[in-house]
């Protein structure tokens, strides 16, 4: 499930931005559902908890003015036409019909995570054709194909209850941005416009054309250029922070340091290294 969890994020991450494009403020990054959070001061739904805390701290916003809060029953009249309910639920389901459900099928193999989690290494790693790896996937989980199969029918439903849970959330939001980046006059207009037959087709198409896949084509026709532009970009830091000391490893630690480190995280020196070592393990399954 946890590759269906970051899925769940990503989706979150591709229509996050189609929602809030008519604005200036960058939404706050995705968290990955199901993702582990560790930590001294807890973990699991207590971490997603911390971690979520400072994720809104980072993002305080300030109160509408009186003149932003007289334009704000307007804004919201904007928004509501512009999303009616339900918009969003619905632009995730095509999402995951044309896009991510067709890339969750060409990449997902549903045996890989069975092996990843029985033996803490990939099927990649041990060798494997696919028949050993459905062999070695039974062993731990007679049913992981039905599993899989289920997992993967609830998909669509999850991804529509997950937007329209947000759908209030986002449409608050673009409300309060819409009365404070646009004046008394312009909203006239943007009302206006959404009163008239063509404004009613842009607000209920133009989200839905977002999942179709000429956005898809032209993400991958461009991934060339994307791709040479982060190498640039990496020599680029790398000649940014020449001059600056190299970093240092925990094995490169004295053992006072270790001792510090310790003492801070609240982890021993063997706690430290066996997670390193997880993590190292993780980095090459990928």
């Amino acid at each position: 499930m946890k590759r269906f969890g970051i899925l769940l994020a990503a989706s979150a991450a591709l229509t996050t931005p189609a929602v809030l494009a008519a604005q200036d403020t960058p939404p706050p990054a995705p968290m990955v559902v199901g993702e582990r959070i560790d930590g001294p001061a807890g973990s699991g739904a207590e971490g997603m908890d911390q971690a979520m805390a400072a994720l809104g701290a980072m993002f305080k916003v300030e109160p509408l003015t009186a003149e932003q809060e007289a334009r704000l029953p307007q804004a919201q009249r904007v928004i509501n036409r512009m999303i009616p309910e339900g918009t969003l639920g619905e632009m995730m389901g095509g999402m995951f019909d044309k896009l991510l459900g067709p890339m969750l099928d060409a990449t997902e193999a549903p045996a890989d995570e069975t092996i990843r989690k029985g033996v803490g290494i990939g099927p990649a790693a041990l060798d494997l054709t696919e028949a050993q790896a459905a062999e070695l996937a039974a062993l731990f989980d007679p049913a992981y194909a039905e599993r899989h199969k289920r997992e993967r029918a609830l998909m669509p439903a999850l991804m529509r209850d997950m937007m329209t849970a947000m759908e209030p959330t986002m449409r608050k939001a673009m409300s309060e941005l819409y009365a404070i980046h646009f004046s008394q006059k312009e909203l006239d207009d943007v009302e206006a416009f959404f009163l008239t037959d063509s404004g009613a087709a842009y607000a209920r198409k133009s989200f839905t054309m977002s999942s179709d896949p000429r956005i898809v084509s032209a993400t991958m026709e461009s991934l060339p250029q994307l791709m040479a532009s982060f190498a640039s970009m990496e020599e680029k830091m790398k000649a940014a922070t020449a001059d600056l000391p190299p970093k240092r490893s925990f094995a490169e630690l004295s053992k006072a340091e270790k001792a510090k480190v310790s003492k801070l995280t609240g982890y021993t020196a063997a706690d430290i290294e066996g997670m390193l070592a997880e993590n190292a393990d993780g980095a090459r399954e990928e």
